[in-house]
């Protein structure tokens, strides 16, 4: 073999080399991507049950959620960085307060309208 072709041997395999670093550099993104997903679902999960546990501080649910998400990661093979778990447990406890506080709003502005109602209906004379 000679020195020109050594050279352009060299040259291919560097040149095929880029693409797939490219590759496995994506390939690891949709896995990352994957369990992240994976672990935020199960999040959802987790925080539902931890609001389940009656006569436990908000602390004390955050932590349990954030063992349960340790050994799920544990379990699944999935990186646990407590930081960025205990944001997304913020998020979800964030996003439950509006929807619960939401829904009992609803649920007292139907009771306040059915009292007028009630209180028009009482007021009306025959007619």
């Amino acid at each position: 073999m000679t020195t020109n072709q050594i050279f352009e041997l060299i040259s291919l395999c560097l040149s095929l080399l880029v693409p797939i670093i490219g590759f496995v550099g994506a390939l690891v993104k949709v896995i990352k991507d994957k369990n992240w997903n994976l672990l935020k679902s199960a999040l959802c999960d987790f925080v539902i049950k931890a609001e389940e546990m009656v006569g436990s501080s908000g602390a004390e649910k955050k932590n349990m959620v954030l063992e349960w998400a340790q050994e799920f990661c544990l379990k699944e093979g999935i990186k646990f960085d407590a930081e960025q778990v205990s944001s997304v447990i913020e998020k979800l406890i964030d996003l439950s307060k509006k929807v619960n506080t939401k829904s009992k709003n609803t649920v007292s502005d139907e009771q306040e309208l059915n009292q007028e109602n009630i209180s028009l209906s009482q007021t009306k004379s025959p007619g």
